[in-house]
């Protein structure tokens, strides 16, 4: 790999994709536009606003105007991907405000302006039109400029171009120092790969496969390095992947001036009410020379791999670290690894490539989207990989699947997971809450793609029935690969819930596959929500994605129930062997077979045998 003619060109393809996208999103007609997601429309609103000046960027305005703090959405329909955090566009006719969404919940739908964009966001706050508003999706491009900074760090430092490009093409090789002090709460495999990032000169790679303890790991190797003076980047895809390494490694060092996430407070949800993470939105290498709010004997700061690419970004600006620790690596681009890279010594890569991948331009050609950063480095150092080989959440039962799936059977449950052997009692589904720990449940109803009521009223059942055995909501997961789902199973789920609950979903997890990596429940639901995959899919590979159902199928630690349309599994060798992408997909495809002929499964028919 040419490292900055691959990077270069990696940066246009992706802005221009990204424009591309974005301009053909524009030209659909309206109707397709809001069937993709990327557009809400007829929509009535509330807005608040500020009673003066919201910072100290705005202008004065005349009496009839205000600043808009906030808007309230109310869609009867909701079924679009926008979610917390999003940038869209909130227009009536030639009004357009650029805002976020701040709340996407069953009671509220609610958009509020940045501190940048507040400036234009204003209107005649006594008459402002209340209905036929429209969301779009809006145009970011701030990432893939911000990575152009990084380009010219390679340009302007040979040495480190060099250092990377070896990395990249597999031809740096580690020496190790001789620190051997295992810790006894760790396993073998832990103590293995803890040891192996402390003594490393250059590099280390842990794969973690689902319950096996990484995020413990990485708070032991940080502590670790923290106490020898070193200063740690903790970075990972999301922000909260980050916020669970930074409370892991918080719970051993204890000290809020050696551990700092670097975000805004809608970022830091995860570490907000951790006394000893201090949360800034910004913190300069020179504003930390000698200031006593910070430790200058070791220190960790997490924070987007965006953070290091200054001076366009001022968050982090003339920061360089020792040490660089990447969680959930197998969801990192590699243009966006190169970024992190350009300001560390020393890299650790923690993550599993049979997780989700990142997502990445298709079809480009272009070496740095063919893979993730941690699937190129276990192919290209498959004998420097430390596997931490026991799962602490996966008991025997649910761990089989998964692990000869995907693992190659190296995968051992701890001694300390137990088998479900509780007996349930249940209004709706009692034959399923008290048969095997996974099971399959398929149906014949045909109801939509992407949003499934049937799937949605299975859920509620489900969620129904383990309440009334006692199971707190808090240990309930629900995911499925779509958003339009997670809101229907939300508004399906809340009418079964008793009064006495308020605020579920607080507690109660319902989110897509990807916003549950990481995480556990004692009871998961799957909705797959798609009826038909091949009439309703133009990207099949993302349906279809071993990785999606891996991630999907082990996050519980009782019982995983996992619904679909039977048709899911039918059409992969009925239909899908004369479609266009079944060349590229069918090993993904091999997998979903297998997996349906190791779960155990049960049939529930809504219309009769001949149309089943």
């Amino acid at each position: 790999m040419d490292l900055l003619k691959e990077f270069e060109a990696a940066i246009q393809i992706e802005l221009t994709k990204n424009l591309q996208d974005f301009e053909e999103q524009q030209r659909l007609p309206l109707d397709e536009r809001v069937a993709k997601g990327v557009t809400m429309t007829n929509l009535r609103v509330e807005m608040e606003f500020f009673e003066g000046l919201p910072n100290q960027w705005c202008h004065p305005l005349p009496s009839s105007q205000r600043y808009i703090s906030s808007v309230k959405v109310i869609c009867d329909n909701n079924i679009s991907k926008f979610k917390e955090g999003n940038p869209v566009r909130l227009s009536y006719g030639s009004r357009e405000f650029i805002m976020e969404v701040e709340e996407d919940s069953t009671e509220n739908f609610i958009l509020k302006p940045n501190d940048f964009n507040v400036s234009s966001c204003y209107i005649e706050y006594a008459t402002y039109p209340k209905n036929n508003w429209e969301i779009n999706t809006e145009k970011v491009d701030i990432g893939t400029k911000l990575l152009l900074t990084a380009a010219d760090v390679l340009k302007n430092n040979p040495a480190t171009l060099q250092k990377i490009e070896n990395f990249l093409n597999g031809k740096t090789k580690n020496s190790f120092q001789g620190y051997s002090q295992k810790l006894g709460y760790l396993n073998d495999s832990q103590n293995t790969a803890y040891l192996k990032a402390i003594n490393a000169s250059d590099f280390c790679i842990i794969q973690g496969p689902p319950g096996t303890g990484k995020t413990e790991t990485i708070g032991n190797i940080v502590n670790y390095l923290v106490d020898s003076g070193l200063k740690v980047f903790v970075t990972a895809p999301t922000h909260t992947a980050i916020n669970n390494c930074l409370n892991a490694i918080a719970s051993k060092i204890k000290d809020n001036t050696k551990v700092i996430k670097i975000g805004e407070k809608a970022s830091n949800k995860e570490v907000q009410e951790n006394p000893f993470v201090a949360k800034k939105s910004r913190v300069t290498y020179s504003g930390y020379i000698n200031n006593t709010n910070f430790s200058q004997k070791g220190i960790a700061i997490g924070s987007t791999a965006y953070s290091l690419c200054y001076p366009g970004s001022k968050k982090l600006d003339g920061w360089k670290f020792d040490v660089c620790i990447i969680d959930e690596a197998a969801q990192l681009s590699i243009p966006l690894s190169i970024a992190a890279m350009c300001r560390t010594g020393k890299y650790i890569f923690v993550g599993d490539h049979k997780q989700l991948d990142p997502i990445i331009p298709k079809g480009s050609n272009n070496e740095m989207f063919a893979e993730s950063i941690f699937s190129r480095l276990a192919r290209i150092y498959r004998n420097e990989i430390n596997l931490l080989n026991t799962s602490y959440r996966l008991n025997k039962s649910l761990i089989k699947i998964p692990n000869t799936l995907f693992y190659q059977d190296l995968l051992q449950s701890s001694s300390t997971t137990q088998e479900d052997n509780t007996r349930y009692q249940g209004k709706h589904h009692p034959e399923i809450l008290n048969s095997e720990s996974h099971k399959l449940i398929l149906h014949n109803v045909f109801d939509g793609n992407h949003r499934s009521p049937h799937e949605a009223k299975l859920v509620a059942e489900l969620v129904s029935d383990l309440l009334l055995n006692g199971v707190n909501i808090k240990d309930i997961g629900i995911i499925s690969p779509f958003r339009a789902q997670v809101r229907e199973i939300k508004n399906e789920v809340k009418k079964i819930l008793p009064k006495s609950i308020s605020k579920p979903f607080d507690t109660m997890l319902v989110d897509t596959v990807d916003g549950m990596q990481g995480q556990e429940r004692e009871y998961i639901i799957y909705s797959f929500a798609n009826s038909h995959p091949l009439l309703s899919m133009r990207r099949l590979d993302f349906f279809y994605s071993p990785n999606r159902l891996n991630v999907a199928i082990t996050r519980a630690i009782k019982k995983c129930f996992v619904i679909s349309n039977y048709k899911v599994f039918d059409i992969i060798d009925e239909e899908l062997r004369d479609h266009e992408e079944y060349e590229a997909i069918k090993d993904s495809l091999e997998i979903f077979k297998r997996y349906k002929s190791m779960a155990s499964t049960v049939e529930i028919n809504q219309t009769n045998e001949d149309e089943w």
